[in-house]
């Protein structure tokens, strides 16, 4: 069955509907936006993930200085924390935060070797 086209204004309309390009620039509108936004939340993501994680390694290293420059008594425990924070922009309306909570136990073992060693 052939569709006839009537001349006039209807023509370009009529194949604008019956073809594809038109469909597709459509869909296109509709998606590409939605992917767009989701790889920028993913980016965003990723870099609140390596905030975090050079946040711990931070936390970590200061966490060794204080280890090793430690000349108190047997023990102490050692603690810290710190919240890293996502920037609020765009459609984040909410804080999003982590906190990072260190908790240790620190050992003199000149103290404890000469314990042990008053104790033979």
């Amino acid at each position: 069955m052939k569709l006839r086209l009537q001349s006039g204004v209807r023509r370009p309309v009529f194949r604008l509907m019956l073809g594809r390009k038109g469909s597709q620039i459509a869909e296109a509108a509709i998606v590409m936006p939605i992917l767009i936004l989701t790889a920028m939340l993913l980016l965003r993501l990723f870099t609140f993930y390596l905030e975090i994680l050079s946040s711990g390694i931070n936390e970590h290293m200061t966490a060794l200085e204080a280890w090793d420059s430690y000349r108190g008594a047997g023990f102490r425990s050692y603690t810290a924390e710190r919240e890293v924070g996502m920037i609020r922009g765009g459609l984040l309306h909410m804080n999003l935060t982590k906190d990072i909570h260190t908790h240790s136990y620190m050992i003199n073992e000149d103290v404890l070797v000469r314990a042990g060693d008053a104790l033979d």
